[in-house]
């Protein structure tokens, strides 16, 4: 636990003054760079600064932006940290990067037999891992047995409002209970406030999320199963709604649904809201959903999914028996050994770290059809991985009968554009490829 690092190692210049700025230029005569120029007293505009942030008017801090490095730590705090929708992240693909000697987090505290046992669960997993490959299981479906201890380096650009929510959130709210994540939190805390003394202080305060506390984590043996897509929430008239929408606008000669989606900035789409649930998609999976900024996405705990301790099944390793014998005996193996440590005493905030990245979970998300079209160029194209290809393909066979001269145009990029955008990347089918997916699901 101790590697485990959260570091700010770059922030934009001048960044507490032109929060300053942005608190004075509203109630103040001048120019902006008039006004920029006043700051750089710091006692002066800290004391500014705490004044505006205390009444509520936040929005100043977003002016100062930090790009923070996550080194060694768990992908369990990988998850978490990806979920700040107004942040940007860059993590290292499991996709294509090999993880056989990445390594793993090991709480502290652990007592000895409990060290012993997640030691020799953990090694076990990684090993399960290498042997996959050496079947021939490709690295994108082999990582499915990985935990979340797993050491995860990323990097985050946030801004300070942002990361406020988040050490709040690692310090006071849903992740309080974790000590990796309040370790993160703290040095989080310290940096931010270097920069802003006693700020941090006085806005967290003793806030937290209202978490309910679950009950006692009792995993069973799960099973293999697949996704299930549901849309529960949809426009009573979709094509009423965006006809509406591009006759306010003005735009585009209404209903001309072509024009639209070639627009390089089509608003009206985002006028059409879609509430999906997902059941049975994979921990990976759900990174997918988390990554897209215009998504709400209520998400259970990850102890939810270990408590389950059902997996998806990749094709790959369906198809064969030597593989899928040491596939699922992995997730077996780390059911039982969860087991073992909770008898054995250890805290139940540990359980997220025997959290493999093939356990299914839920989510319920809101999307845009905007965001839906973007969503869909990259998620049904040929080269995304095939778990999310499914559910983004389910997901369009759902919306297509509520609007067909709208969502029969949704896919990859390819068919939107009538080009891949892919480059040396190309599946080598562009819009052939969509094609023969769409018979593959019987359209």
């Amino acid at each position: 636990m101790k590697q485990a690092k959260a570091l700010i190692v770059n922030e934009n210049m001048k960044g507490r003054d032109v929060v300053a700025a942005g608190a004075r230029i509203s109630t103040q005569e001048g120019n902006a760079l008039g006004i920029l120029a006043r700051s750089g007293d710091t006692e002066k505009d800290l004391k500014l600064i705490r004044r505006v942030a205390s009444s509520g008017h936040l929005s100043v801090m977003e002016h100062h932006v930090f790009n923070i490095a996550f080194n060694d730590v768990s992908v369990m705090v990988e998850q978490f940290v990806i979920e700040s929708r107004l942040a940007s992240f860059t993590v290292k693909s499991r996709r294509y990067v090999d993880f056989t000697e990445a390594g793993f987090v090991v709480p502290e505290d652990l007592s000895e037999p409990v060290l012993a046992e997640y030691r020799r669960a953990m090694t076990a997993a990684f090993q399960c891992y290498e042997a996959l490959q050496s079947a021939g299981i490709p690295r994108e479906d082999a990582r499915f047995v990985l935990p979340y201890c797993l050491r995860s380096n990323f990097i985050v650009t946030v801004n300070l409002r942002e990361l406020m929510h988040m050490i709040e959130a690692m310090l006071m709210g849903r992740g309080r209970h974790s000590p990796e994540l309040t370790s993160l939190g703290r040095q989080l805390y310290d940096q931010v406030d270097s920069l802003y003394p006693g700020l941090m202080q006085s806005l967290l305060g003793g806030a937290n999320d209202g978490s309910v506390r679950r009950d006692a984590i009792s995993p069973a043996r799960g099973e293999a199963v697949k996704a299930r897509v549901t849309l529960t929430g949809a426009p009573v008239d979709p094509s009423g709604t965006l006809c509406d929408a591009m006759r306010f606008t003005g735009r585009l000669p209404e209903g001309d649904i072509p024009a639209l989606l070639r627009d390089r900035r089509p608003r009206e789409l985002e006028l059409l809201h879609f509430t999906w649930r997902i059941d049975g998609i994979s921990l990976a999976c759900l990174t997918h959903f988390t990554r897209h900024r215009m998504v709400s996405a209520l998400i259970p705990d990850v102890r939810e999914a270990v408590r389950r301790a059902d997996y998806v099944l990749p094709p790959s390793v369906e198809a064969s028996p030597e593989a899928k014998q040491v596939y699922c005996a992995a997730f077996a193996d780390m059911t039982d050994a969860l087991k073992n440590c909770l008898a054995h005493g250890m805290d139940e905030a540990c359980a997220a770290y025997f959290a493999q990245s093939g356990l299914v979970t839920s989510i319920v998300f809101d999307m845009n059809a905007r965001e839906f079209m973007h969503f869909a160029a990259l998620r049904t194209c040929a080269r995304a991985q095939w778990e999310i290809r499914e559910v983004a393909m389910d997901m369009l066979g759902a919306v297509e009968p509520l609007y067909p001269a709208l969502f029969d145009r949704f896919g990859p990029s390819c068919a939107l554009l009538g080009r891949c955008p892919e480059g040396r990347m190309s599946c080598g089918q562009p819009v052939d490829g969509y094609h023969m997916l769409m018979e593959k699901r019987g359209k």
